[in-house]
């Protein structure tokens, strides 16, 4: 899938990414995202198929609602969650770079890692409601997400487990 399911706007709505954010340091995370979560939980039928009509400009209906109610909050998330480890560093031809700005300071690991596991309890609660909605509607409203892959193809996870607990 070429196209990206959210937009710089999305994530900055719905996380505490400042609103000068380049999408290009961000982008990378967002098909992370989309590649690794998104497409794991709706299977690569749909994410596909999903994805065609963006670029097709066909997005509409039940699919229209889908991206934007229940996929879109996930992936902001999942996205905000994949950058938070590199957002202070930047990679370039002579290394790695760690920001530092003289209004303010970097934070300690810990902050770092509390700061990851809020962001990832919220994407689990956005990615239980996707699959919530993907279970209870899938028969009316979503074929793909039923649809018999191929072996190359990931099948949508439609038990969700998140660190031992299962939903």
């Amino acid at each position: 899938m070429k196209a990206l399911l959210i937009t710089r706007e999305d994530i900055v709505k719905r996380t505490p990414l400042s609103g000068n954010i380049d999408l290009d340091k961000i982008k990378h995370f967002i098909k992370i995202a989309q590649d690794v979560h998104v497409q794991g939980i709706l299977g690569t039928r749909l994410y596909d198929k999903l994805g065609a009509d963006i670029v097709a400009g066909t997005l509409t209906g039940d699919y229209l609602i889908l991206v934007n109610e229940y996929i879109k909050p996930t992936l902001v998330q999942y996205s905000f969650l994949e950058f938070l480890p590199f957002a202070q560093y930047t990679i370039g031809n002579k290394g790695v770079f760690k920001k530092s700005s003289e209004n303010g300071e970097t934070i300690e690991s810990g902050e770092t890692d509390r700061m990851k596991e809020a962001t990832r309890d919220t994407a689990q609660h956005y990615a239980t409601r996707l699959v919530n909605h993907l279970r209870a509607n899938a028969h009316n409203l979503y074929p793909e997400y039923l649809t018999t892959n191929l072996i190359d193809e990931m099948k949508p996870q439609k038990d969700i487990s998140f660190g031992g607990w299962n939903i």
